[in-house]
């Protein structure tokens, strides 16, 4: 007998549609991230721009001020250094105003009235600017300055020779020569001081005095007048609301400081 093979059972097929479009469940994530991506690139590229363009901005009005600092005080353009205090700069467009400005200036001469004064190594650090688009109008909420005078300056200043009085050790005081006329006779008067300011009057004093003419002490119901003599003409300019506060010797001259509130740009510059 023969064995018989199993039988086979076929399933047809299905029939598959062409017209049926199959769609497979992909991972959308990839997608997401470039766009997050591309966003982030985005941004960044329009930041950067932004802090271009704000530097650029405030380069170019920091070289302008220092060019108008440099013609108001007779300095050299080049030497003035200004540095404005903004975050942004562009703010101030729609503020019209600066959280503060910084000015360097080696050599800075004031022209007021009949009073001429060239200081030097002065810096101005100037808080709270209003009114920052017309400098005819700017003020600044607080300001404090600092320089000196030199002894060449002071001298034309005193109508005499100013130098720093170091040789015996008396730290802060100047000797003041004047020559004067005594019966005919031209005599020279030393006259050995500490320098100070009156804040009112803006006119340089002398304390502590000691002289001689011609070698000789000078009494001191003599010295008085000698010395209203020498400090009548030796008056600074007047610079608004911004205050002298104290005059002090160095070897390089007199070093000073100014405080004041609400000073008015144009009270520094003269127009």
């Amino acid at each position: 007998m023969t064995p018989t093979e199993p039988t086979q059972v076929l399933v047809p097929r299905p029939q598959i549609d062409p017209s049926t479009v199959v769609t497979v469940d992909r991972d959308r994530r990839p997608r997401h991230l470039i766009k997050w991506l591309v966003a982030i690139v985005v941004i960044a590229v329009v930041a950067a721009a932004a802090v271009i363009t704000d530097q650029t901005f405030r380069a170019r009005t920091e070289k302008d001020v220092a060019a108008n600092i440099a013609k108001s005080l007779g300095a050299d353009e080049s030497s003035v250094g200004v540095t404005i205090r903004n975050r942004p700069f562009l703010a101030a467009l729609l503020t019209d105003e600066l959280q503060g400005l910084d000015a360097t200036i080696p050599t800075a001469t004031v022209v007021r009235d009949e009073t001429t004064v060239t200081f030097r190594d002065v810096d101005i650090h100037a808080n709270g600017i209003r009114h920052a688009r017309k400098a005819s109008e700017t003020v600044a909420e607080t300001m404090s300055a600092t320089g000196r005078l030199d002894w060449a300056e002071l001298s034309r200043l005193a109508g005499g020779k100013i130098t720093y009085k170091d040789d015996a050790g008396e730290n802060g005081k100047v000797t003041v020569v004047r020559d004067m006329s005594v019966l005919g006779a031209n005599v020279e008067v030393s006259i050995s001081a500490v320098p100070g300011i009156e804040a009112t009057s803006r006119r340089v004093t002398l304390t502590s005095p000691s002289a001689s003419l011609d070698g000789i002490p000078i009494p001191d119901i003599l010295l008085k007048p000698i010395l209203e003599g020498i400090t009548e003409r030796f008056t600074l300019p007047d610079l608004g609301n911004l205050r002298y506060e104290s005059l002090k010797a160095t070897p390089k001259g007199l070093a000073f400081s100014l405080v004041g509130t609400e000073v008015k740009l144009s009270d520094l510059t003269g127009k």
